[in-house]
């Protein structure tokens, strides 16, 4: 297993957040360091999709009417109905964007060191 640098994952994270739909085929693999091949499943595709959503949601919440909420509308339903994003704001108020809520971010720190060790093990593979 291989390690990046800390400075290397802060730019492949910012390249995660700056993302403008989290479709897995909008992902820019090859500036995360990742090959788009069959190696890539679509389960691991998807679990990067739904980190996108709640990378968003938690560093700037998005409309529930943007354009990235409509195209990435199948991973922000999921994460709405596992409770991991919420449009309440407390106290029967409720708004317009989608915001990560407690357990969202425990399961985006836990999908954050899925994400890591995938890069890092593709990035080891072609050493």
């Amino acid at each position: 297993m291989s390690v990046i640098s800390l400075d290397e994952w802060r730019k492949k994270q910012a390249v995660i957040s700056n993302l403008k739909s989290p479709l897995p085929q909008n992902i820019p693999w090859e500036k995360l360091g990742v090959k788009r091949t069959d190696e890539l499943d679509p389960r691991t595709a998807n679990i990067f999709a739904l980190f996108i959503v709640l990378d968003r949601a938690w560093r700037k919440p998005f409309s529930i009417k943007s354009n990235f909420a409509r195209q990435g509308a199948m991973h922000v339903a999921i994460a709405a109905s596992e409770a991991f994003i919420t449009t309440n704001m407390g106290d029967d108020t409720w708004g317009n964007y989608w915001c990560i809520t407690e357990l969202g971010m425990t399961v985006k720190e836990e999908l954050n060191a899925v994400v890591r060790e995938v890069i890092e093990d593709v990035t080891t593979e072609d050493e």
